[in-house]
């Protein structure tokens, strides 16, 4: 890693050379194994290595950037005279601002020698457990798609106001996607996913079951009935429809811009006093944890609603010097792209309710399993179709539903929380519980 900085060093110094006041260069060297499902077989397996550099300059406060797919110095004259020339054409912006270096915090066990050295055909063989096992579970179930994939690599930033850090990761993830068939009935779609930053955390069988259980059970659905009342969200239910437009919202570039709705909103109650929700970067086994952000600021563990309160915005540098604060270390992209802001590992605090007990609780409602629609990240409205969810009536899980659709408001829902189950699921890099939600429309035919 010490090279991949050097490199990036020599990077600024060539474009401080030709004139920019400052300069950042951020590099990644990487490799992917993936082995992709389709239709009840191994579809594609491949290995594909890969390697990029991204370069950003302010000249006179306006910005340039350019990148490339190759670390080659002999690329850096052409990289650094493409950058400043786009910082020429671009507009004068006085928060344009290439970030201090500031503490970071030496994380472990984000990268297993065990990834990096698996060979594809161990890759090949674990897709293949994963659907054995979903087959074998029950004959009705059939695979439509999905996958294992193995990533590991290294980052590295380096910039002109002294900034330097690298680091290496590795990951592995798995995700099944398909249904049941009897005679002429099809169940609903499930989708499963599990990941880990060490091969001994991937748990190939029980994500195949979750998903062959779900698909099998979802069979026999018939319509509910019409009405307005609590809607429990399973953790995927709810990533898909509630957390897309509050992770928008709370994006500091959408705040600044007009377009979020919670604008306005810090130290005021926005959600259930159920409801805390934080942001962990670096969260131990966390998928998205990492010592620094894509501008080498540190992550760290911050509260973004507390009890039902609005804590903080996310923020780059960027964003962060608009308003004279400090980056929140959320800075993100890769060496392509500059830099965004997004989260790293979500956690919503676990209730004191196990899903048994939540569904006991609800006299009538809808168990939502996965959605199927539109969640407008700036209203918050959503509508969309039940996708394998059941009827609950009288605390009891009644008949799996079809032809029923749920619609609302995401702002309003989380501030209607009725109840948070005690277990978190791991949803890509999202830890969630399942939510029960009243208020919400009902509508089945």
């Amino acid at each position: 890693m010490a090279e991949l900085v050097d490199r990036l060093e020599e990077l600024v110094r060539c474009a401080l050379a030709k004139g920019a006041d400052q300069a950042e260069a951020f590099g990644q060297r990487f490799e992917g194994r993936e082995v992709w499902l389709e239709n009840n077989r191994i579809k594609t397996a491949k290995s594909h290595p890969g390697e990029g550099i991204g370069l950003r300059v302010i000249k006179n406060k306006r910005l340039g950037f350019a990148s490339d797919n190759n670390l080659d110095e002999a690329n850096f004259e052409e990289l650094c005279t493409k950058a400043l020339a786009l910082a020429s054409a671009n507009l004068t912006d006085k928060f344009q601002i290439i970030p201090e270096p500031r503490k970071l915090s030496a994380l472990k066990g984000l990268y297993d020698p065990r990834l990096a050295e698996l060979p594809l055909k161990e890759a090949i063989a674990m897709a293949k457990r994963l659907l054995k096992a979903a087959k074998d579970y029950d004959r009705r179930v059939t695979v439509d798609s999905g996958g294992v994939f193995v990533n590991t690599g290294e980052k590295a930033i380096f910039n002109s106001n002294g900034l330097a850090a690298s680091e290496q990761g590795s990951s592995i993830t798995a995700m099944i996607i398909g249904m049941a068939r009897e005679a002429d009935e099809v169940s609903a779609f499930d989708f499963q996913f599990d990941g880990s930053l060490r091969l001994a955390g991937i748990k190939i069988e029980p994500l195949a079951r979750r998903f062959a259980q779900n698909v099998i059970r979802s069979l026999g659905a018939k319509p509910a009935r019409s009405f307005t009342g609590t809607v429990l969200f399973s953790p995927h239910a709810a990533a898909e429809t509630l957390l897309f437009p509050v992770t928008f919202a709370i994006n500091a570039n959408n705040v600044q811009k007009g377009m979020s709705k919670l604008a306005g909103k810090t130290s005021k109650r926005i959600a259930s006093t159920k409801l805390t929700i934080q942001d962990d970067g670096l969260l131990a086994g966390g998928l998205s944890s990492s010592a620094f952000d894509r501008e080498g600021q540190p992550h760290q563990t911050i509260k973004i609603v507390n009890k039902g309160k609005l804590t903080t915005y996310l923020y780059n540098s960027y964003t962060a010097n608009r308003e004279g604060r400090a980056s929140t270390g959320h800075a993100a992209g890769d060496y392509s792209s500059l830099p965004g802001i997004s989260t790293t590992n979500l956690i919503l605090k676990p209730g004191d309710a196990t899903k048994s007990e939540m569904v006991g609780s609800i006299k009538e409602g809808i168990l939502l399993t996965r959605f199927s629609g539109n969640s407008n990240p700036i209203s918050g409205d959503f509508s969309g179709t039940v996708k394998g969810g059941f009827y609950i009536k009288n605390g009891k899980l009644s008949h799996p539903v079809t032809n029923t659709m749920i619609a609302g408001n995401v702002f309003d829902a989380i501030g209607n929380i009725s109840g948070i189950s005690k277990k978190l699921t791991r949803v890509y890099s999202y830890l969630l519980p399942y939510l029960a939600v009243e208020g919400i429309s009902i509508t089945s035919g």
